[in-house]
């Protein structure tokens, strides 16, 4: 029986397994599968970090391609296997707000959600022809994950019919597999890869009283929607922009071969201060050539904030430590992990930070991976909020809608509120009471603009609060069943809520005409 965790990223997936022997973690590679970036470790060594690119392509016949098959038989990129049937950034999809509408292929309607489970299940069952028996399942997610996402992979587990599943956020999980070895320290890591940029403060404490096992405290974190797979389409766009094109003139097929260009040529920058290559499309008898230097991608990050973005969160996670009293010479060690630390642009900026001596790139593609499986050398993790629990009420006056706040962000969990809110029936004769419960959490966006002389412009970063419901359903929770039914204008239950440790909404709901208890610690986005 073995320990797995799955780090799906939006560009690519790292599969790694706890060896039943030495206790140590290694990354799986998979024929037709796996592709394999090779670097140095701090011994000079040389090492292969296999990765499954995280594409999918339906053939004919609904054969299903993955990851380095998609890529070696040039899928999605021809008249012959045409960009229709190829997915990708499918993982930021499905953690995202608005869900693309369906796509159909050969009379069958594939999205986010059907693609990434997919997606998974294939991988999962190239792990069992390994001899793998996984026992225990860790998933890694973006720090600023909505419930409904950690729920998909919940649900998941349970398909995959794993005996356990455990779920932590990725920066975090780094954090854990670096603070393993080195309990006391406080390391900060910068997880940036292809559709997330996630900042996690972690700090290990040994528990003397409890055979030294270790506890896990995450003291900050932060988070933003922009990785590398936006920078590709930045680059693509300036590039169109300067030829006097656009994406609708190029067609699908030669941009989707320029994206592919771009992700080479940012490759390239993180070690050669140019890059270019040239490409002629066969089919439209044209041929473009990419030339760029890293002067013009530092140009291109700053004006798309992306770099800005990146700031913010350092900004955020350094006031958040600050208040509890530690401050930014405390940090020990600030590890980078994730593609997108491989642009010089975004190593330069961290190190102005905090100091050459401090910034670390060891693991960039497996970090991640790997500190998933040090939970299980962990006895407890305390964390708390990322987003805040609120109920979502329409002013009619206003035609607006307001939220009554329950649990604020950064609140540490589990938690429990010390007043209940009293609630009153809205008609007379009503047999439930229910309400719009979500998480509300703040998204940045930034709007691009080309002047007269062809110069890029950006408008200032803006903030705005983004409300998810819990009910996947988009329908309101019931919380309470009504029996004899409520008046209108009388206080009927009072509801106290709380978080446990999974960060799950609970809530204990009493009848105040009855004095009946009708929910104790009712998971209440499940309640029917």
């Amino acid at each position: 029986m073995t320990t797995v965790a799955i780090d799906f990223g939006t560009s690519n997936t790292v599969i790694s397994i706890l060896e039943v022997d030495t206790q140590q973690p290694k990354s799986l590679r998979f024929p037709n599968l796996s592709r394999v970036f090779v670097g140095v470790n701090p011994q000079g060594e040389r090492v292969e970090y296999p990765v499954i690119p995280s594409l999918m392509f339906i053939k004919l016949g609904n054969n299903i391609i993955l990851g380095e098959g998609v890529i070696s038989q040039r899928l999605g990129l021809s008249q012959s296997y045409p960009p229709e049937r190829l997915f990708k950034k499918f993982k930021r999809d499905l953690a995202g707000d608005y869900q693309p509408p369906a796509i159909q292929i050969d009379g069958i309607n594939y999205n986010s959600v059907s693609i990434s489970e997919l997606f998974i299940q294939a991988i999962w069952t190239e792990i069992k022809k390994q001899n793998i028996e996984p026992s225990h399942l860790i998933f890694t997610v973006p720090v600023g994950a909505f419930e409904r996402y950690l729920d998909w992979f919940r649900d998941l587990g349970q398909k995959l019919n794993v005996p356990q599943v455990s779920i932590v956020d990725e920066s975090t999980a780094a954090a854990l597999g670096y603070a393993i070895k080195n309990p006391g320290q406080l390391i900060l890591v910068v997880d940036f890869g292809g559709g997330t940029l996630d900042l996690s403060l972690v700090k290990t404490v040994t528990n003397s009283h409890e055979n030294n096992s270790l506890r896990a405290e995450v003291l900050a974190k932060s988070e933003a929607y922009v990785g590398g797979e936006d920078i590709d389409v930045w680059i693509v766009d300036d590039y169109l922009h300067s030829q006097n094109l656009t994406p609708e003139q190029v067609g699908k097929i030669s941009y989707q071969n320029l994206l592919e260009i771009a992700e080479r040529l940012k490759i390239q920058l993180s070690k050669n201060p140019t890059a270019s290559e040239s490409w002629f499309d066969d089919e439209s008898f044209m041929s473009y050539e990419l030339k760029i230097t890293r002067e013009k991608l530092e140009e291109i990050l700053e004006y798309r904030q992306f770099l800005q973005q990146l700031r913010d969160a350092l900004d955020e996670v350094l006031t958040f430590a600050l208040k509890k009293g530690i401050s930014k010479n405390d940090i020990e060690q600030v590890l980078l992990v994730g593609g997108s630390c491989l642009i010089p642009a975004v190593q330069q900026l961290i190190i102005s930070y905090f100091g050459k001596a401090k910034v670390k790139l060891n693991k960039p593609f497996d970090a991640v991976c790997h500190g998933a499986l040090a939970i299980t050398q962990i006895t407890e993790i305390d964390d708390f909020l990322r987003h805040s629990y609120a109920i979502r009420l329409w002013e009619s006056y206003s035609k607006s809608y307001v939220y009554h706040h329950l649990f604020t962000k950064g609140t540490k969990y589990p938690y429990q509120l010390d007043q209940w809110l009293t609630l009153q029936a809205a008609n007379n004769g009503q047999t439930e009471i229910r309400l719009d419960i979500g998480e509300v959490g703040e998204m940045t966006q930034t709007e691009i603009a080309f002047d007269a002389l062809g110069r890029m412009t950006s408008s200032t970063l803006q903030h705005q609060e983004s409300y998810r419901s819990l009910d996947t359903q988009g329908k309101q929770v019931c919380v309470a069943k009504l029996n004899p039914p409520g008046a209108a204008g009388f206080d009927r239950i009072a509801v106290l809520f709380e978080v446990d440790f999974r960060r799950t909404l609970l809530a204990t709901v009493k009848d105040l005409l009855t004095g009946e208890i009708l929910v104790n610690r009712g998971e209440i986005y499940k309640l029917k």
